[in-house]
């Protein structure tokens, strides 16, 4: 297909046919974290022809969507087809530049070759899309058809690059039990295309308080929002039938795009409660240097707790149809603390290896922040970006769903100044100690030693936790968590301590455990 010399950007306008511009203004639209959203439209609509006509929306989720009319005259029937609408475009290629100049007069220069051009010079009568045939009649009368594939360039008296076409589009044609002009009417369904995404912006105000900062992502490929009232919602409604979509929203002659009630595949599904409140702060880091203080300031959303939901209105907004926006939720100033922690795994594992590595190994200590939620709102699953007080950066990690006076953990990165090691030898064997069924046990008494040496300017509180596979028979002061398996005679336990070291300190932690091993056959 051969382009036009002339450079055109493509601009559809919908331009109904047969029936009346009947679209009811969107009142307010929620959205919701799992690319759904509930759309509420309310207004008159009024009649041309004495017939009530309404678009039909495209992906509407099964049975929810809903028509309700005023008592005074009640909806009777609502009967679903599909129409045909103009659709008036500027013209991008050669077919269509024909299509908008029928009746015009034009020169077209057609292939023949490198050597020479030839031209039809006349009005054109026709172009027929199913052939791509251009019908022209030149100055002496002569009709002649040529394919527009055989078109090099074209040539027009008057400028003029609009053509039609014919869509399809399906609607509603509403019957009320009384005769009207016009009609109260309310529009409710739920739908795909919309979206919003929650994120964070954590700021560490000094060593007890930091700023928490939401911002939500809205996502729509849905339709136009224009002043309209949106909220964003928090927590995950039931959606037994999935996307499934309802009936209304494909064409009687074609199956329905989904016919099964699987679950739909959510993300972040998690439920919320109470309502939100202000938290008032005091001045920054930037404040204090005689500066801008940027991302200091608190404000609150108007939200609004609805049995396991939460609602945040964002006001009336205005976001086109296939585009994004950012809009601010709140911002409050909460209390944290800095926490330690090393989980370190059974690295001897006796029971398989039969055998204990007396090395001293090195384990990881990962330094997090343990955030407390003293608002009075739950905070929904999201990822958070960690600055300090100078707006260095800290960490990425997910906020995950907190309510009111919860604690959530945040983790930051490894705690380099905080040397931890771990070590353990066998201090004793009994053989043929336990014979099961037909196997002959041997036991291995093991002691394992923790040294945590704290190399910061500072205090700090660590958690340590360590997993043997056996059973604890001194734990050193420690917590234990025994788990029966029943795939082994040996039990899995879980030492924990909480250890305050001074700057500077180190300490040691000891425990002993017994391990049950089938020795190899040789």
């Amino acid at each position: 297909m051969k382009q036009t010399i002339l450079s055109f950007s493509l601009i559809v306008t919908i331009i109904f046919s047969g029936f009346s511009q009947s679209v009811l203004p969107m009142k307010k639209v929620s959205l919701f974290k799992n690319s759904t959203c509930l759309v509420s439209k309310e207004g008159q609509l009024k009649s041309k022809n004495g017939a009530f006509v309404l678009p039909v929306p495209t992906t509407a989720l099964y049975g929810t969507y809903w028509i309700g009319s005023v008592k005074e005259n009640m909806l009777k029937s609502v009967v679903f087809k599909s129409d045909t609408l103009k659709t008036a475009s500027k013209a991008k290629y050669i077919d269509q530049l024909i299509r908008a100049n029928v009746g015009k007069d034009a020169v077209l220069i057609l292939q023949t070759g490198e050597k020479s051009d030839k031209s039809i010079s006349g009005k054109i009568l026709a172009f027929i899309p199913e052939s791509g045939l251009v019908k022209i009649k030149d100055d002496n009368g002569k009709i002649t058809f040529i394919s527009y594939l055989k078109i090099e360039y074209v040539t027009f008296s008057t400028d003029n690059s609009e053509y039609t076409n014919d869509s399809i589009a399906r609607t509603a044609t509403l019957k009320f039990e009384k005769n009207a002009d016009n009609v109260s009417l309310q529009e409710y369904y739920l739908q795909q295309g919309m979206s919003w995404i929650p994120s964070y912006f954590l700021k560490l105000i000094n060593e007890k308080e930091a700023r928490l900062e939401m911002k939500a992502t809205i996502e729509n490929y849905a339709e136009d929002i224009t002043d309209v009232e949106t909220e964003v919602v928090v927590g995950s409604p039931q959606l037994y039938y999935g996307l499934m979509l309802d009936p209304i929203s494909y064409d009687y002659m074609q199956s329905p795009i989904s016919t099964t009630n699987g679950a739909y595949d959510r993300n972040d599904n998690y439920l919320l409660s109470n309502a939100m409140q202000q938290v008032q702060t005091t001045g920054g880091y930037a404040e204090a240097q005689n500066a801008p203080a940027y991302f200091e300031a608190n404000y609150e959303t108007e939200g609004e707790k609805n049995n396991d939901l939460y609602y945040y209105n964002l006001g009336k907004i205005n976001l086109p149809k296939n585009s994004k926006g950012i809009f601010p939720v709140f911002s409050s100033v909460l209390g944290y603390k800095d926490i330690y922690k090393a989980d370190i795994s059974d690295k001897v594992n006796f029971a398989s290896t039969q055998y204990c590595n007396s090395n001293e190994d090195y384990c990881d200590v990962f330094h997090s922040i343990e955030l407390k939620n003293s608002t009075t709102f739950p905070f929904t699953t999201a990822p958070v970006m960690v600055l300090t007080d100078k707006g260095q950066f800290m960490a990425q990690d997910q906020l995950k769903y907190t309510p009111t006076g919860a604690v959530s953990i945040i983790k930051l990165s490894k705690a380099i100044d905080v040397v931890t090691k771990n070590n353990e030898e066998e201090l004793s064997r009994v053989e043929n100690f336990k014979k099961i069924g037909k196997t002959t046990y041997h036991k291995v008494l093991l002691k394992g030693v923790i040294t945590v040496e704290n190399l910061q300017p500072k205090q700090i509180v660590i958690d340590i936790v360590k997993h043997v596979n056996g059973s604890v028979t001194n734990d050193g002061s420690s917590k234990v968590k025994k788990q029966k398996t029943y795939n082994s005679v040996n039990a899995y336990s879980d030492l924990s301590w909480q250890v305050t070291l001074n700057a500077g300190e180190k300490k040691t932690l000891s425990y002993e455990y017994e391990v049950l091993f089938a020795p190899y056959p040789y």
